[in-house]
């Protein structure tokens, strides 16, 4: 009797008021000076400023897995520079062609089952990538489509 007292007591007084403390004001700024960008397990669930940040740069594609699970693919020479506004692809891949476009961010559902930011293709005005964690500056990118669910995902390493 004394123990399940105790436990709730403690319950109340430590581990419940610690789990509303960790809920963050949507409206309150982002001290980005206190992030590790190069390591965020749920990029898809940070603010837009945090997203941005995280994958405007110089990467290396180093891994395509096409299809879900069919099989992984390794890019030769796969280079994509994002900035704030656009995408450049270069390469010889067949997977992750050379290309270039401008985008905008849309706040869209994925086929993963949460709601999250996409880079928006506006010249074809589609869903193009969204980005799902970082770790030790390695990008996973899932190739978004409305219609046709995942049908790859990539790995870019950060070029310094």
């Amino acid at each position: 009797m004394k123990t399940k007292t105790i436990l709730k007591l403690l319950l109340v007084f430590f581990i419940l008021p610690g789990s509303f403390s960790s809920c963050k004001d949507k409206s309150e700024p982002i001290d980005m000076s206190k992030i590790d960008f190069s390591n965020i397990e749920d990029l898809h669930s940070q603010p837009l400023p945090v997203i941005q940040k995280c994958v405007e740069g110089e990467w290396k594609c180093i891994e395509i897995i096409v299809g879900g699970y069919v099989g992984a693919h390794d890019p030769i020479n796969t280079l994509v520079n994002i900035t704030n506004d656009s995408v450049v692809v270069t390469g010889d891949d067949s997977y992750i062609p050379a290309d270039s476009f401008s985008y905008r961010w849309e706040k869209k559902k994925t086929s993963r089952g949460y709601t999250t930011y996409v880079m928006w293709d506006n010249g074809q005005n589609a869903g193009r990538w969204f980005f799902d964690s970082i770790r030790n500056d390695n990008l996973v990118v899932i190739y978004y489509s409305a219609n046709e669910g995942i049908s790859a995902s990539y790995l870019f390493l950060k070029i310094y």
